[in-house]
């Protein structure tokens, strides 16, 4: 019996591999289960290879085991990538259609079913993939009445008969899988421990997901964007929540028109965002120098993927951050935030919304794909912790009379000046993309130059949300601090558990906000001997950020991976013991 496993199923894009694991995911959500998955697939609709991978735990999890214990081939790709990935205690369930090639090297057991056959007998093709959850369903022991009920819920708009086929097909695989457990004397090796029935099931989605929930919660009532890969779902999110809430969703023709809504929708007071990736971002770049001259709020949400240009679509990398922090000409640099989890994608996004309008300022979200398109266990939200912050907005009665004329909309007196919206008696200012004056009207005073520029800079210097980093300290002695961003966040905590059992005191750091860089965190690094910045990108992009305004840059290394694959815990500890050597 077993408490935790990683289930992994690969084939053909388009063969309804993504269905199945949702279904299954769903059933073991529902017995109590904590999970977190990875996809790897094609830049393509249909075709390729891809595979899904869960990993389940009784307790809470929020890292990508690299063995598989559970292994579903429905081709040869499958058998020959992730040999080694298994061991002898693993399982390999194969679709006979294949003609399968099992490699020496494969030490586990290997069970060889018609899954496709049995499919075209009772139905068609597409059944094969309720035959696997059957097959799931046996070898872990899961009453078959849960899956009964999904596939009810699931198919039955379509008709009875429908719902028939597909629990006939369930029942097929339940009773191949039951028969090659007794021919092998497999016993209860496989079977899922029962957990104790919670109250309620905890949530299991996506970052994109979460993120656009907390852009709702925060007040976001507009949403303007053009779909891309991997934050279309933010996208497809809001356009169904949006109108429940009374907000509004535009589809543009294009990312530059994208920003340039959600810029005028700020300026008439109303809270609005867009999501991208790195193509659609480097086509927003000149109105993020506008959102900065000209001092309005916008929230951007880039969720990386790999680049340049068209790039690796569906792969992960972080290699956004310099465009984020310093993209665009002249002298605008922006509050940039880096959720650390599925959970914190929610909380980002509330002080994403609360800096913009505190700041008046472009705050960018960065997320990589895996936290972005990946799901994860979340307990509930905290909606306690919801506070919203629309800084110097005036109401009507706050603008004063001697503002009737022109309002000094950008005044000098402090670092964040009053702001006034369309309408408003007494607030009237110009707002576009020159320098200007206090009212907004266009100067080239050097003077006044040098003081808007200066007071610009500066508030962005002072800009800091409450918690901008997690430090997960495990030893007393402070030798190494293993720091990233997203994705990371698990990977970077177990490889300091395990470490400390050979003996190394490491301790991590996970950044909330990548720039403007916290004193915070600077003086933690201060404490350390060593700092390992950790990201996935070739050039180093976070430890220069951070180097830059650090005083003891020496201490600062970097480990790196930009393949396009995740993060695995054993990767980053051999890349560390090769450096500590």
């Amino acid at each position: 019996m077993i408490n935790k496993l990683g289930w992994k199923i690969g084939g053909e894009q388009g063969e309804g591999l993504e269905a199945t694991t949702e279904v299954f995911s769903t059933v073991l959500n529902s017995l109590g289960y904590h999970m977190y998955s990875t996809r790897d697939f094609a830049s393509r609709i249909k075709g390729g290879h891809s595979t899904s991978k869960i990993c389940i735990s009784e307790e809470k999890i929020d890292v990508i085991d690299y063995k598989t214990d559970i292994l579903i081939a429905f081709d040869q790709a499958t058998l020959d990538s992730y040999i080694d990935e298994l061991d002898e205690n693993s399982i390999i369930i194969v679709d006979e259609k294949i003609k399968p090639e099992i490699s020496e090297e494969v030490t586990g057991l290997v069970a060889v079913f018609p899954i496709t056959d049995l499919a075209k007998e009772i139905s068609a093709p597409i059944v094969k993939n309720i035959i696997t959850l059957g097959i799931c369903s046996a070898l872990l022991n899961i009453n078959k009445d849960i899956f009964y009920n999904m596939i009810e819920v699931k198919f039955s708009s379509k008709g009875e008969e429908i719902v028939a086929t597909n629990i006939q097909a369930f029942n097929k695989g339940y009773e191949i899988m039951q028969s090659f457990m007794a021919e092998h004397n497999l016993g209860d090796k496989y079977y899922l421990k029962e957990l104790e029935k919670k109250e309620k099931n905890n949530m299991w989605l996506i970052g994109n997901h979460a993120a656009g929930l907390g852009a709702l919660v925060a007040g976001c009532r507009l949403y303007s964007g053009y779909p891309i890969t991997p934050a279309t779902e933010i996208m497809e999110y809001l356009f169904e929540k949006l109108p429940t809430v009374n907000g509004a969703y535009i589809q543009t023709e294009d990312e530059i028109a994208a920003l340039g809504v959600a810029i005028g929708a700020n300026f008439a007071g109303v809270r609005a965002m867009t999501a991208t990736s790195g193509p659609g971002i480097s086509l927003m770049t000149e109105f993020l120098g506008m959102a900065v001259m000209s001092e309005q709020p916008v929230v951007i949400v880039d969720v990386q993927r790999g680049g340049p240009s068209s790039g690796l679509p569906t792969k992960v990398e972080q290699s956004d951050i310099f465009h984020a922090v310093y993209g665009g000409t002249g002298d605008a640099s922006r509050i940039v935030l880096a959720p650390t989890t599925v959970e914190d994608c929610f909380y980002t996004m509330i002080d994403a919304f609360n800096m913009a309008e505190k700041y008046q300022t472009p705050v960018i979200v960065l997320m990589d794909l895996q936290l972005g398109m990946n799901k994860q266990t979340v307990s509930d939200f905290d909606f306690n912790k919801v506070k919203i912050d629309r800084g110097k907005l005036l109401k009507q009665e706050e603008i004063t009379e001697e503002d009737i004329i022109y309002f000094k909309r950008y005044g000098l007196d402090s670092l964040v000046s009053e702001r006034t919206i369309p309408g408003q008696k007494g607030g009237i200012h110009n707002a576009n993309s020159y320098e200007h004056s206090v009212v907004g009207l266009p100067s080239e005073v050097k003077k006044n130059t040098i003081k808007q520029k200066d007071k610009r800079s500066e508030k962005i210097e002072t800009a800091f949300i409450e918690n901008p980093f997690i430090l997960n300290e495990y030893n007393e002695e402070k030798d190494i601090l293993l720091v990233g961003i997203n994705s990371t966040y698990g990977v970077l905590n177990k490889a300091a558990k395990q470490l400390k059992e050979q003996g190394m005191n490491i301790d991590t750091m996970h950044l909330r906000q990548i720039y403007p860089v916290a004193q915070k965190v600077k003086d933690t690094f201060d404490k350390y001997s060593k700092v390992y910045i950790v990201e996935h990108n070739s050039n180093k992009q976070l430890r220069t950020v951070i180097s830059s305004k650090y005083h003891n840059s020496d201490k600062i290394s970097s480990l790196l991976k930009y393949n396009g694959d995740i993060y695995y815990t054993h990767e980053l500890i051999e890349q560390l013991l090769e450096e500590e050597r």
